[in-house]
């Protein structure tokens, strides 16, 4: 059976969703900031639970901003065609999640291929905090860095092959989140801004490193590796233990994997050029 998630649930969807925590990270995150039921904020999601005589066995959500995701160990075409169903009239702009499970959830949908700006599965990374060590001095962004950030996220954008990177207005809009979330660290060198990195999800003792930028011309120098071990050492002294990323850049994997994190698996990252309202499942 499918069916939406009330309040009564969520206890049990967290502890299912924490037994893939690692390519469940948005579901449970956008859960823990916003509840079952925001339609206000973007990352407000609606969920759809799987269930069956031995309880929740699936979930499925879909954000007010128009990406889905999904926690659907075993998913089949003939339940991914019920989802798709659930979705006429939905504004999508893209799809995270387990590789397989996407796969299948994208072939039930009414998308042409070319639609698709980012297809991609990247490689997923893992490691627990204990021990991790860095000397990195780092600092909040403030407001006078606005400027900045809004350069820099443009530069993320445009090296990640997100878009063009010329939007200002998204660049702006990030830099402004950027300072105002409290998610946002600045590597400092010489006092000097020359990297940032990011949390884009934080569930219980587990967060989602995201949004990673070196400068263009102090690339090469570890300052990605120090930057994100020095904010995990912090994050750690605040009780998180575990942190997941995935990236499409085999130099930052690289990185990632001096400072302990490990490849788990993979992680498809689906981004369409433009939003689209679906219609009837194929």
């Amino acid at each position: 059976m499918i069916r939406k998630a009330e309040d009564k649930d969520v206890g049990a969807i967290v502890a299912f969703l924490r037994r893939h925590s690692e390519t469940s990270m948005f579901l449970l995150g956008n859960l823990e900031a916003h509840g079952l039921n925001n339609t206000e904020h973007a990352n407000g999601t609606a969920y759809f639970l799987r269930e069956t005589g031995e309880g929740i066995t699936g979930v499925f959500g879909a954000t007010n901003g128009g990406y889905l995701m999904c926690q659907l160990p075993g998913i089949g075409a003939t339940e991914a065609q019920t989802y798709a169903h659930l979705l006429q009239g939905y504004t999508l702009r893209g799809m995270t999640g387990d590789v397989a499970q996407v796969d299948v959830v994208l072939a039930a949908l009414p998308v042409p291929g070319d639609a698709w700006h980012v297809n991609r599965a990247e490689p997923l990374y893992a490691r627990d905090l204990a021990g991790i060590k860095s000397k990195a001095t780092l600092i909040r962004p403030a407001e006078d860095h606005r400027a900045l950030l809004t350069e820099w996220f443009g530069q993320y954008a445009a090296d990640a092959g997100l878009n063009d990177g010329c939007d200002l207005a998204l660049n702006a809009a990030n830099a402004g989140i950027a300072i105002a979330s409290g998610r946002v660290r600045l590597l400092l060198v010489g006092g000097i801004p020359v990297a940032m990195t990011g949390i884009n999800a934080r569930a219980g003792i587990t967060v989602q490193v995201g949004g990673v930028f070196v400068v263009r011309d102090r690339r090469g120098e570890g300052l990605a590796g120090q930057i994100v071990a020095a904010h995990l050492q912090e994050l750690r002294g605040e009780g998180v233990a575990r942190a997941i990323l995935f990236t499409a850049s085999a130099q930052a994997a690289r990185a990632y994997e001096k400072i302990g994190f490990n490849q788990i698996g993979s992680y498809r990252l689906a981004l369409l050029k433009e939003p689209l309202t679906l219609g009837v499942p194929r």
